[in-house]
């Protein structure tokens, strides 16, 4: 196998050496740069007269405008250009990031595609729960619908009226969520789960929900060479008992979605640099010529090789119609990365046509998003040259750029606008905000550590197709990382950290001319701020002593009725503790009418759940503490079928020829085959293990559409991700399992007396 593998290669690479090929160019790029009245028809026509815009792998310049493409051919020929000219014997290797990691690595990638096999295929069929669903006359009416923040609590947002996916929605009557990869309903009255349905297999499930449409959003794998693919479900829950009535399959990484006025705008990586079939040199005598081939691989690519499809149904979305056209397809007039940013737009009650997306040939790895716009940012590519010369490198990165591109959402496609960048990197989504026609942004310039590192506020406008620096403000953070920003309206917030926490209050009521007001340095830091009222800002995050070493978890309230002197007025602390809000949001919940915060907290090696302060008066107060723990419940406990030395063919060991039967007849941990809908073992941490799946077939040890769990003894804390109040009740949400927090896992529900915490129901779903 090796001497064929071996000889093939050696066949293409001197092909390729005698075929004599080299980077060619295009006709140019027809576009409009830097002009704002150009407009392209439904076929990517312009209608103007064409601006030919000649660009090469080394020009630079400092702002980013748009490139449009006429037509299919002038895109491709853009593609062979810039991409041949960047090929290496070792593929696309001739740059890279200094930012945020891409979204999906290889080595996750591969793991991921191990999940998805092993996971449940998508079942259409409803699943009989044995609980009375209720009838259409059931379901909730429009007038007498629960009012958000009112009767119940909606998902943790950064902007008002822009909706973020979630694995957990209600509309105050039902909760829809995910438990091993069935989406579930529960009705909040009675308590009970009224009805379940399997969906997309995969991991990374979000929700939408509009009325009785849900959007169910699934990260998933093909068999298409970058293996990326997301899976969008249509789902009707108007009888109580949901049914998916459309699956679309679409070429790329989710990396986020936002909803506004119920049409979600589903953000996606699509990385066709996967696609090519690259050689590589055995020695260094070789790389001349893998460089050669994998140049004429590049400029011998079609479109389907670049942009991304989509298919209806379960088929390969390799083959399929095309998601982006050409005229829909823009680049940046600088080269910002391999990979393509796709933004499709999806009304959660309706249909959709996945072709009426707009894209950047540009990669993305932060979304956010106001009422009208849609950004999406990520760290620019530099090129590797510099990584050969230390001084260089270094320069390379004090001057990283982050790339930002702005996405019209007004109306029922998104329409890509305008392009910018500014120096220095972002923390994550609470780094930009716009406001009255201005972009503002947080921006880290220099190291991570280190006194050359300084944090800035930036505020861009747009200039034609332009995003342009207008204003700034820096010496923020020397020295610091930042740990967490908030816009609200003319004010920011930001917080830095090293030993101890800044707090930066920053006026930006003219975006020119932005200005620092006041700075409180205090221990510890604030990973997420929540304003609670025009004068108060709640701080969660973590306690520090005077050496900057953390020493637990911790919730700071800020005065800043004064801008000048901002105050910490109140702060709760737990030692040894710990909470993921920073990491996300959307864990934290505030209750504004009884004036509660409910922040998931694990406690090492005590406790784990969620606790409930009352933010009063300027006090915080510990109301109490809510966790999933049942007493007395035995572990061992399972759905699934056990598998044990009764089932093997044999146990002699001496006769096993597979690693599962060892495991099976070791019975330290447990073996488990799982009907779709079945998962976990109380009191173990369970792994699906797709690679045993053929192991368990041959052994006869596979029933109908059985997966393998292989699950360890642990003492794992039952962690709270979600928690949720509808009426007097609160629901917190679990899911059993570490790093099961997207429906792969078992979730549970338990609900508990907003007033007293006594627990009233808990729900195995």
């Amino acid at each position: 196998m090796r001497k064929t593998l071996m000889l093939a290669i050696s066949t293409l690479l001197l092909a390729a050496a005698c075929s004599g090929d080299t980077p060619r160019g295009g006709p140019g790029l027809s576009g409009s740069v830097g002009t704002a009245e150009a407009t392209t028809d439904a076929t990517g026509g312009s209608d103007q007269g064409d601006t030919v815009v000649e660009l090469g792998p080394d020009d630079v310049v400092l702002t980013a405008g748009l490139v449009r493409f006429d037509d299919c051919d002038t895109l491709l020929d853009y593609l062979h250009e810039e991409y041949s000219a960047r090929v290496g014997p070792w593929g696309f290797d001739r740059g890279g990031w200094f930012g945020p990691m891409p979204i999906m690595e290889p080595e996750i990638a591969m793991a991921a595609d191990e999940m998805a096999e092993a996971a449940a295929p998508a079942a259409m069929a409803v699943e009989d729960t044995g609980a009375a669903a209720p009838t259409q006359s059931d379901a909730p009416s429009a007038a007498a619908a629960p009012v958000e923040g009112v009767d119940f609590s909606g998902t943790n947002v950064q902007e008002a009226g822009v909706d973020e996916a979630d694995i957990v929605k209600t509309d105050g009557q039902r909760i829809f969520t995910l438990s091993a990869g069935r989406l579930v309903v529960v009705d909040a009255a009675s308590r009970t789960r009224t009805g379940a349905v399997a969906v997309a297999e995969g991991w990374g499930r979000e929700l939408f929900i509009d009325g009785d449409s849900l959007l169910l959003i699934t990260r998933s794998t093909s068999d298409a060479p970058d293996g990326s693919e997301t899976v969008l479900q249509s789902i009707d829950v108007s009888g109580g008992t949901p049914e998916i009535v459309r699956t679309v399959n679409v070429q790329g990484n989710y990396i986020s979605a936002r909803s506004v006025g119920g049409t979600a705008r589903v953000i996606l990586r699509y990385d066709p640099q996967w696609n090519f079939p690259f050689v590589y040199p055995q020695n260094d005598a070789g790389a001349s010529v893998a460089e050669e081939a994998n140049r004429t691989a590049v400029l011998n690519s079609t479109l389907d090789d670049w942009l991304p499809h989509y298919t209806t149904g379960t088929a390969d979305s390799s083959t399929g119609s095309l998601m982006v056209p050409c005229g829909d397809v823009h680049a940046p007039s600088v080269f910002s990365g391999f990979g393509m940013t796709t933004v499709v737009s999806v009304p959660i009650g309706g249909d959709f046509d996945p072709s009426s997306s707009a894209a950047v040939m540009a990669p993305g790895d932060t979304v956010y998003a106001s009422t009208g716009s849609l950004y999406v940012a990520t760290t620019r590519w530099v090129e590797a040259d510099t990584f050969d010369d230390d001084e260089a490198w270094q320069e390379a990165w004090h001057q990283r750029r982050t790339s930002i591109h702005r996405f019209d959402i007004s109306g029922a496609q998104a329409a890509y606008e305008s392009s910018g960048e500014v120096l220095g990197v972002i923390h994550n989504q609470f780094s930009l905000s716009e406001h009255d026609g201005h972009l503002r942004v947080v921006t880290t310039v220099g190291g991570p550590w280190g006194d050359e590192s300084e944090s800035w506020v930036r505020v861009l406008s747009t200039a034609g197709d332009v995003l342009v620096e207008v204003g700034s403000v820096g010496d923020i953070g020397r020295g610091e990382q930042v740990q967490s920003v908030r816009f609200v309206g003319d004010v920011g917030y930001v917080v830095t950290f090293r030993q101890i926490d800044p707090f930066y209050t920053i006026d930006l009521s003219d975006p020119a001319d932005p200005r620092i007001l006041g700075e409180l340095k205090i221990p510890g830091f604030s990973s997420y701020l929540h304003p609670i009222s025009d004068s108060l800002v709640l701080g969660v995050g973590s306690d520090a002593d005077p050496d900057g070493r953390i020493t637990g978890a911790k919730v700071s309230l800020f005065d800043v009725s004064d801008l000048t002197a901002p105050r910490e007025v109140a702060v709760w602390a737990a030692p040894d503790g710990w909470n993921d809000v920073g990491w996300d949001h959307r864990a934290f919940l505030w209750w504004a009418p009884e004036n509660l915060a409910v922040i998931p907290v694990t406690v090492w090696n005590d406790w784990s759940g969620a606790v409930v302060l009352r933010v009063a008066d300027g006090t915080i107060t510990e109301v109490g503490r809510v966790d999933h723990v049942i007493e007395g419940e035995e572990p061992g406990r399972t759905d699934c079928r056990r598998l044990t030395e009764a089932d093997l063919p044999t146990t002699e060991m001496e006769d096993f020829s597979t690693e599962l039967e060892y495991m099976i007849f070791d019975e330290y941990g447990a073996v488990l085959a799982c009907e779709p809908g079945e998962a976990g073992m109380t009191g173990f941490e369970c792994y699906d293990e797709p690679w045993f799946v053929d192991e368990a077939e041959r052994l006869d040890l596979i029933l109908g559409d059985e997966s393998i769990s292989i699950c360890w003894p642990s003492d794992q804390p039952d962690v709270i991700s979600r928690s949720i109040v509808i009426g007097d009740d609160l629901w917190t949400l679990g899911f059993e399992g570490w790093g099961g927090f997207d429906g792969s896992s078992k979730a549970r529900l338990h609900v508990n007396d907003l007033r007293t915490l006594e627990r009233l129901a808990a729900l195995e779903l």
